[in-house]
């Protein structure tokens, strides 16, 4: 059995615990627990003082998943739920290590056998001194272990009041376990993350919600704009963030239905953009939290929402070309220009500005508001169409 092994025994200069420190709406020792599942882990052991909330949290989710999760209060129970032939992976109390460098770590031997390790000279060492334990001269650990489960049983000859993790680290290295050494520019702060202190946490939060928000790519508008203001809300408003955003898009599109139906095209068409803005929202803030926390909307379901976006705005485009009696005869090219737009978003990149549909609607509304809307709806769907056409044609 793969055992993992972590602390909640730490704190940072300012009293707080670190496995306690919020990350992008999760917890640093929350994170550890999903980073040993990701390594083959089935059973996770941590070293505390006492079960807190947070420890309890942590393992009531691992429960409620079918896993294995012990809060131990001291390490004299260790010896005896680590076997001999059991593996066992250790993480530094309040480490965050660069999940692919780890990944690659595990794949150079079958079965893992690492002591991860730092050049003296790197700059973690000499910030953290106390957390990063000299091995020799000129290496020091690097947080992460994975060693065989006979050693183990050598706490036994030890005070309870040791150091267990330093402990089994000397015990690794004494059975001959490997030092891998991971390079400078492996482990830096901002892929090795030691959470001591709310500075360093902080600056590591927002890059963790920058990656999961993605690259802003103003080719595509309503992702770019969707993706500032999802970098704002995250991550207080990472939990509910999605369905209230995908909310308000079904509100504002069926206000912009209704207000077309009532021969307000300007405002229908208005309502109908915001809306499909907030469904970009909710598409980014969704994808955010399957990153960030695990869980929420799926693709598939995003998806159909994306489907429905475009029927509600097709729908409104359409009701806005029939109140007007000069357009009627036109009203078809409302729902095929929202079509058009459709596909050429996802097959023609040098169309990704006017097919998007928030710039297109946009659009739209000004031509309505100009009373010229029959014209522009023609006039894009044409651009569109001869984009697709283009797109076909031999160089």
């Amino acid at each position: 059995m793969r055992t993992g092994l972590v602390s909640a025994l730490r704190r940072t200069g300012t009293g707080a615990l670190r496995a306690a420190m919020p990350l992008a709406g999760r917890t640093v020792l929350s994170r550890q627990v999903d980073l040993l599942h990701a390594l083959g882990c089935e059973r996770i052991l941590c070293l505390c003082d006492r079960v807190d909330a947070e420890v309890l949290g942590v393992q009531q989710a691992v429960e409620s998943t079918g896993g294995t999760f012990q809060a131990l209060r001291g390490f004299l129970h260790l010896p005896a739920l680590v076997r001999g032939d059991d593996e066992l992976v250790i993480l530094a109390d309040g480490l965050l290590p660069d999940p692919t460098l780890i990944a690659d770590l595990f794949a150079q031997t079958t079965p893992p056998r690492f002591v991860a390790a730092l050049a003296s000279s790197n700059p973690l060492v000499a910030q953290h001194p106390d957390d990063f334990e000299r091995i020799d001269a000129e290496r020091h650990w690097a947080g992460v272990l994975a060693m065989r489960g006979a050693p183990v049983q050598h706490l036994a000859d030890f005070p309870p009041d040791a150091d267990a993790v330093s402990l089994l680290l000397r015990l690794a290295l004494q059975a001959g376990t490997p030092c891998r050494i991971v390079t400078e520019d492996r482990a830096a702060s901002s892929a090795w993350l030691l959470a001591a202190d709310e500075t360093a946490l902080a600056v590591q939060e927002n890059a963790l919600i920058m990656r999961a928000a993605g690259a802003v790519d103003w080719r595509r508008p309503s992702q770019a704009a969707a993706r500032l203001i999802g970098r704002q809300l995250v991550p207080r408003g990472l939990t509910r963030g999605p369905l209230f955003a995908l909310a308000g898009a079904l509100v504002l599109l069926l206000g912009g239905v209704t207000a077309s139906w009532f021969g307000a095209a300007v405002s229908g068409l208005t309502l109908a953009a915001g809306g499909v803005l907030a469904a970009a929202l909710a598409d980014v803030m969704a994808n955010m939290r399957r990153e960030l926390l695990g869980d929420g909307l799926s693709a598939r379901a995003l998806g159909w929402t994306g489907w429905a976006v475009d029927a509600l705005a097709a729908l409104t485009l359409w009701l806005a070309l029939t109140s007007a009696p000069l357009s009627e005869p036109l009203s078809v090219l409302g729902p095929v220009a929202v079509g058009l737009a459709r596909v050429a978003s996802r097959t023609v990149p040098a169309l990704a500005f006017p097919a998007d549909r928030m710039v297109l609607i946009a659009v739209l509304a000004l031509g309505a508001g100009l009373g010229v809307l029959p014209l522009f709806v023609a006039v894009s769907a044409l651009v569109l169409l001869g984009g697709l056409l283009l797109r076909g044609m031999p160089d």
